[in-house]
């Protein structure tokens, strides 16, 4: 048996790496950026995607269950977009395009009739163009514009970026013929092609409704057409739709097409009397909502945003409520007054068997949100919510559907706000915490020059990574006869300076376990003149750890 060994290869397992890789590559006059993820196992057919205004990649991570190729095409061409058709009334942009779905499909080894094209608004009608133009056989749009010109006309960089600057009336009527002339000139029509679209949607009337003439022409033309009283919006109707789609573009990338004709989806018209006795019931119900969707901490203020309401709605209609938030501790409670704030999509999100708008249903905290007064201690969080019309009051745990883990130093005390779906919590404590042997410190620096404190050290703890900066939070305190003065500190990565400070056998990493003030120091000009300690605190999980950097001496400003 030979004592040497052959070199490392590298590891087939590696290679095969279905994750979205972004490139750009330059095909004719236009570099076109792209993304590209590989099929998992034997699924050659090769999905393309287009992009709907506002968007950077089409359908985000709803295509993650597609097992075949996917390659989502940006539309952002020398800075601005050409509706995958001209920019600047260059149509030189469909040619780059074209040329880097060929290229792909070279890679690939498939054929056109292996391609599926797909795309929601914008890509919508870009998943026509392409289809009908270089004669691609499977074809999935949702809610395509017709009138391309008069749609850009005036719809914000669009207009200008497609039609030029001026965006002339010849321009537009140029652009508003793309899609007539194609379908004109179109003699194959042993297509599989599949319109999505909503009587919810201003759009069918003003641009889907013009493509059905011509459409119901091909051999397998479906049409579907989505009824929900949840779609109110252009975007929604996708949304509504989105197991519809999946189950084509799985059907279609699996070499089968499905024949649905023309077809409506969704829920019969509601029953206003059922309706109204189901809401004003629900309205009944001892329940209430509140629910978080963003927290800041802001120059000592926590900024909180979300939702709350009464569910359901009287039978008198929609009457004003007025919300406040509550901390309670020991059968104490503290309460703040919020903002009532509209929003425009809660039907959506709180659909219960009927409609219900809910259009004031958020919230938002006032300025004044600081807890400067609030004794220390753990608070739990909620929200009362109160119609005084209908004599209604009730009170709810705030709930956040993400984990929530905020924390901001102020004066003597440290402030967190953190929780999930189980409710969330309110915690105001020392800033000095506990001095424990068990962490990792060493202070390089820790001086004062021009009323800037500047500081910077090695500070974590084994058995917990630091591998990141928001792995911990650090502060600096400033211990006097005044009291404490604490300022964020940020974490840095060191690991030239921090892994000499690893204990042997300790397999964590901690490379970003270093505080500093950063260049500039720390501005205490705000801190009265006296001597100082200077300490160094660092807050991570729930434990808060303290240790000693050294003093200083503030004087008076010059």
């Amino acid at each position: 048996m030979k004592n040497a060994l052959p070199p490392l290869s590298p590891n087939y397992a590696t290679r095969r790496n279905r994750a979205y890789q972004e490139s750009v590559e330059v095909h004719g006059k236009w570099p076109v950026e792209f993304q590209f993820r590989p099929a998992q196992g034997d699924h050659r057919h090769l999905l393309v995607v287009f992009s709907s205004v506002g968007s950077k990649y089409g359908f985000g991570n709803a295509l993650d269950s597609v097992k075949c190729n996917v390659l989502r095409i940006r539309d952002h061409f020398d800075g601005g977009a050409s509706y995958y058709v001209a920019r600047n009334m260059d149509f030189s942009v469909t040619d780059s395009i074209q040329a880097l779905i060929e290229a792909h499909m070279r890679r690939l080894r498939v054929t056109r009739d292996e391609v599926t094209l797909l795309g929601a608004s914008k890509g919508g009608s870009a998943a026509l163009y392409y289809g009908l133009k270089y004669d691609y056989k499977n074809i999935v749009a949702s809610t395509p514009q017709y009138f391309l010109g008069s749609y850009s006309k005036g719809h914000g960089q669009l207009g200008d970026a497609v039609l030029g600057e001026g965006q002339s009336d010849e321009n537009v009527a140029v652009m508003d013929a793309v899609m007539k002339d194609l379908l004109e000139k179109d003699a194959d029509l042993k297509r599989n092609i599949y319109v999505v679209s909503s009587p919810g949607d201003y759009q069918y009337e003003q641009e889907v409704e013009h493509y059905l003439p011509a459409l119901r022409e091909y051999e397998n033309f479906n049409f579907l057409f989505v009824e929900s009283p949840t779609v109110r919006r252009h975007d929604e109707v996708v949304r509504q739709a989105l197991p519809s789609i999946l189950s084509i573009v799985y059907s279609l990338t699996e070499g089968a097409a499905p024949r649905w004709g023309e077809v409506r989806t969704g829920t019969d018209a509601e029953d206003p009397e059922a309706a109204t006795a189901y809401l004003a019931e629900l309205r009944k119900s001892d329940t209430a909502l509140a629910t978080l969707t963003r927290a800041e901490f802001t120059d000592g203020q926590l900024q909180l945003k979300g939702h709350a309401f009464l569910p359901g709605v009287s039978p008198d209609g929609p009457t004003a409520e007025t919300k406040r938030l509550v901390l309670e501790k020991d059968g104490k409670t503290w309460v703040y007054p919020l903002e009532t704030t509209k929003e425009i999509r809660l039907y959506r999100d709180y659909f219960d068997e009927y409609f219900c708008e809910y259009a004031t249903g958020g919230f938002a905290s006032r300025a004044d949100l600081t807890f400067t007064d609030l004794p220390q201690g753990t608070y739990d969080v909620s929200v009362c919510v109160t119609s005084d019309d209908e004599g209604i009051e009730r009170r709810t745990r705030l709930i956040s559907h993400s984990a929530v883990d905020r924390r901001q130093a102020g004066g003597d005390a440290e402030l967190l706000f953190r929780g999930g779906k189980g409710g969330l919590k309110l915690v105001k404590r020392s800033i000095v915490g506990v001095d424990s042997p068990g962490v990792c410190f060493t202070a390089v620096k820790a001086e004062e020059r021009d009323r800037k404190v500047h500081a910077e050290g090695v500070f974590f703890l084994p058995g917990r990574n630091a591998d990141r900066d928001a792995h911990a939070f650090y502060y600096l305190v400033l211990q006097g006869r005044s009291g404490c003065h604490s300022f964020p500190l940020g974490a840095r990565k060191n690991p030239d300076a921090v892994r000499p400070h690893k204990l042997p056998g300790d397999l964590g990493t901690y490379d970003f376990g270093y505080f500093t003030t950063g260049a500039a120091g720390v501005d205490v000009s705000g801190v009265p003149e006296g001597k100082y300690n200077v300490l160094v605190s660092m807050s991570a999980g729930g434990a808060l750890f303290t240790k000693k950097a050294g003093k200083v001496t503030l004087k008076k400003p010059r």
